[in-house]
């Protein structure tokens, strides 16, 4: 989404960011930040009063200090997921799975050069593109290509 007006989104989640990809409620990820610093900082001090004196030398209970709000970032990590439930919906269902498979299958061969033929591959691979569903997939492009249709 790269679009400004597709990541402003009313009602309650507010105004929407997209970072690393992914679309995220800012007040939410604004939230999150704070419980995070929060967590991993209470952690480490926590840590380094509690298990810094127990430590051999000093340097070596601020290290485990230091790990310990680590642990308390991902912890803190765990806390957001929980309490920030994800706002998208994935869905396995592809409306028209054969138009853009053709698309694809032309492309490859626009850009690198025919595609080879079903009959050149082992017995092994075909059987694993059948149990894919791609033999089929390759099978009606091929044909398609001998009648001059591509892809029917």
């Amino acid at each position: 989404m790269t679009e400004p007006n597709a990541l402003r989104a009313p009602g309650s989640q507010g105004q929407l960011a997209e970072i690393w990809g992914d679309v995220v409620s800012r007040p939410q990820l604004g939230k999150a930040m704070i419980i995070g610093a929060v967590m991993s900082i209470a952690v480490y001090f926590a840590a380094l009063q509690i298990i810094a004196p127990l430590a051999a030398t000093p340097a070596v209970g601020k290290a485990l200090a230091m790990l310990a709000g680590i642990i308390g970032s991902v912890a803190s990590g765990a806390v957001c997921a929980r309490i920030f439930p994800p706002k998208r919906v994935v869905s396995d269902h592809v409306a028209d799975a054969g138009a853009w498979q053709v698309e694809v299958l032309e492309q490859l061969e626009q850009e690198g050069g025919p595609i080879g033929q079903l009959s050149d591959l082992p017995p092994v691979v075909a059987e694993e593109m059948r149990q894919v569903g791609l033999y089929e997939v390759f099978q009606n492009y091929e044909q398609g290509r001998s009648t001059g249709r591509k892809g029917e």
